[in-house]
């Protein structure tokens, strides 16, 4: 599903390979005993005793989220809040009028390219965006919802390349390159009339490795794992807030090295690298992390009861589901009297167009119900300010350093305690029917001790764009929108496209 891309270095720093991204992280359990303990920071690695820290530091998600400033745990709606909330499948928007409805779609992340770029928030340069090939960060997504029952499918598509500093000697200098497919799967539930959700999921992840020693590049190794989620979201029927919580497992990795390079006499793996060798670590981990969070919004109805068009038609449904029971009883029942083969052709045709008059006439209940909740939903206000706040706390890291001092090989430790990560956010429609506008800020923490944390600002909105049924494999009244973010921080600058629906998809033109 996602093409690797090699990094091929030279010397010249304008020519290093990209540095591409997307997604959190991955599973399964270390071994293998090595050397010696990890030295103290500033040290050569000379170990393989040791795990590479794979944390999510920047917000990485859909455009909508980004604009928000990851304050979307609370908020949870769409295929946005996949990658946030396990919960966010069930959660049913104003808009949704039928027990079977769908969420679709696909957002890409790209860096600015400029030379002091820190992505890792480590302290030191991270080589990122080349001409040849930029960092992309791409997440299609899609949500089916069956009454109070979801499923989400999230795909995060990432390979990133990253260099050693170029001010190195090239005998010194390495590139590394990460591929990162990782596949969350999500199944939720609404109870208690829609107002409490529940969700769980797993994230599956295959990666792999190659490193660029001396212009040579080699896969040093993959590996692969499975972690568990479960997300809350609690939304009170007509109350102007929300609260979110979701929990994640800390996860750790064995990689599964090439089948070349064997531990030697003191237990580490090496590969060559100019005048000496690099240590392969024993693990590459991930931080476990609490997410709560809570959303308030103003003007129009943050949770309204979430009725479908055949709950309204219910009565209706009832009514000529019965008259189809006492057909076929009388159809059994004169098939039973008839003499003749015509006879018994007369009697099917008699009651099968009976049945389709009823079936038209169920499918016009329901469609009238569709039109009421639409009816109800267009007198709402169109205006409105959502205000949203949340809480990211990962946990600690053992005997790690970032993907930085692993490619430079120098000890830099990684995640020696717990950090915090708030977030703030605020969204409005700015002109009904056309525009809205987010923007946000949350604290990034450092995990190193080289660094500090820093302070992000986000930017984003959404455009209403025209009605197309892409060649007949959609509906043939959806609503398409085009949405943009932008987020920035001290020697961090990133931006991102998505594509969706616009919603409500039956809003009438604001021209």
């Amino acid at each position: 599903m996602h093409a690797q891309n090699r990094a091929h270095h030279s010397g010249d720093p304008k020519t290093r390979p990209s540095f591409r991204i997307v997604a959190f992280f991955l599973c399964s359990t270390a071994s293998a005993v090595a050397g010696g303990p990890l030295g103290a920071n500033g040290e050569p690695i000379a170990t393989s005793r040791y795990s590479v820290d794979f944390f999510e530091g920047p917000v990485q998600s859909g455009a909508r989220v980004v604009g928000l400033g990851g304050a979307y745990i609370a908020v949870a709606e769409d295929v946005d809040g996949n990658l946030l909330n396990p919960a966010a499948p069930a959660v049913r928007a104003f808009y949704s009028t039928d027990h079977f409805d769908f969420a679709l779609g696909l957002s890409a992340a790209f860096p600015a390219d400029f030379e002091n770029m820190d992505f890792f928030n480590s302290g030191s340069t991270t080589a990122v965006g080349s001409a040849r090939d930029g960092y992309v960060f791409a997440t299609p997504a899609l949500n089916l919802q069956w009454g109070s029952f979801g499923l989400g499918v999230t795909a995060s598509l990432q390979n990133y390349a990253v260099e050693s500093d170029g001010q190195a000697q090239p005998s010194d200098q390495a590139a590394l390159d990460i591929v990162v497919n990782t596949l969350h799967l999500q199944a939720a539930n609404a109870f208690w009339d829609g107002q409490l959700i529940v969700g769980v999921g797993t994230r599956t992840l295959a990666q792999s490795v190659e490193a660029e020693t001396d212009q040579v590049t080699r896969n040093i190794f993959t590996t692969t794992g499975t972690g568990t989620q479960v997300g809350v979201l609690y939304r009170p029927n007509w109350q102007p807030f929300r609260l979110g919580f979701a929990l994640r497992q800390a996860v750790q990795t064995t990689p599964e090295f090439s089948k070349d390079l064997l531990p030697d006499a003191q237990g580490d793996i090496t590969i060559p690298r100019g005048d000496g060798v690099m240590y392969l670590p024993e693990s590459v981990s991930t931080p476990w992390d609490i997410h709560v969070g809570a959303a308030v919004q103003l003007g129009r109805p943050f949770n309204p009861r979430w009725r479908s068009s055949e709950d309204l038609a219910e009565r209706a449904i009832l009514h000529y589901r019965m008259r189809e029971l006492d057909r076929e009883e009388e159809r059994q029942r004169r098939l039973a009297l008839a003499r003749s083969e015509a006879e018994r052709e007369a009697i099917n045709e008699e009651l099968d167009a009976a049945q389709r008059a009823d079936d038209e006439l169920r499918a016009k209940a329901i469609d009238n119900g569709r039109r009421l909740i639409r009816a109800q939903n267009a007198s709402m206000p169109q205006r409105y300010l959502l205000l949203s706040a949340a809480l990211l706390i990962s946990g600690p890291a053992k005997e790690a350093v970032g993907v930085d001092s692993f490619l430079a090989q120098e000890v830099n430790r990684s995640g020696e305690k717990v950090v915090y990560s708030p977030r703030l956010g605020a969204e409005s429609e700015v002109w009904p029917g056309l525009v809205k506008l987010r923007a946000g800020t949350y604290l990034e923490p450092s995990r190193f001790r080289t660094s500090s944390a820093r302070v992000h600002g986000t930017f984003g909105f959404d455009v209403r764009l025209l009605r197309w049924n892409v060649f007949g494999l959609w509906p043939d009244d959806y609503l398409w929108r085009i949405s943009a973010s932008a987020d920035a921080a001290e020697r961090y600058l990133i931006w991102g496209l998505s594509i969706g629906g616009w919603y409500p998809r039956w809003a009438p033109s604001p021209f």
